[in-house]
C-alpha cells in the first residue's frame, strides 16, 4: 500500500506546474497604412519600432526594458581549404632543412655567425614554428 501511495505523491508533484514570478507584459495592436508605416520606421532611427513608440506614448516614464536576449556576434567562418593548403605549403617548402643546414653549416665554422644572425636565425625559427601552430589551431587539428 505504501508503494501506491508513493506512486501517487510523484504523480502529484509532477503535476503541479511550478509558478512563474515574471510578470508576462501585454500587448496593443495598431493599425497603420503603408505610409504611416515607413514614416514610423524613418522617425525611430535606430531604435525598434516598439520602442520608438512606446517613448512617443509614455514620454519620460518609459521603464527600460532588459533585453531577452542577446544576440551573438558573428565569426567569419575559416576557409579550411585554403589553410589546409597554407600547412601543407610551410611542409613542403623544406624551411625546417633549409634552417638545418644553415646549422650544421655555423656549427662548422664554415658559416661565419654573428651574434645579430644568431638572434635572426632564433627569430626565423620562432616565426616558422608559430605560423606552423597558427594554422593547426585554426583547422582544429590535434599537435603531433
Amino acid at each position: 500500500m505504501s508503494d501506491l501511495s508513493s506512486i501517487n505523491a510523484f504523480k502529484s508533484a509532477c503535476a503541479t506546474k511550478p509558478k512563474r514570478n515574471r510578470k508576462a507584459s501585454s500587448s496593443v495592436s495598431i493599425r497603420f497604412t503603408d505610409d504611416e508605416r515607413k514614416q514610423l520606421n524613418r522617425d525611430a532611427g535606430k531604435l525598434s519600432l516598439s520602442a520608438y513608440i512606446r517613448q512617443k506614448l509614455l514620454g519620460p516614464i518609459v521603464a527600460k526594458r532588459k533585453p531577452q536576449y542577446t544576440r551573438k556576434q558573428r565569426q567569419p567562418k575559416p576557409d579550411y581549404v585554403e589553410l589546409a593548403k597554407i600547412l601543407g605549403q610551410l611542409g613542403q617548402s623544406e624551411l625546417a632543412t633549409s634552417m638545418l643546414v644553415l646549422a650544421i653549416a655555423a656549427k662548422s665554422g664554415a658559416l661565419p655567425v654573428t651574434p645579430e644572425l644568431e638572434e635572426k636565425f632564433h627569430m626565423a625559427c620562432d616565426d616558422i614554428h608559430g605560423m606552423s601552430i597558427a594554422l593547426i589551431a585554426s583547422l582544429r587539428i590535434k599537435p603531433q
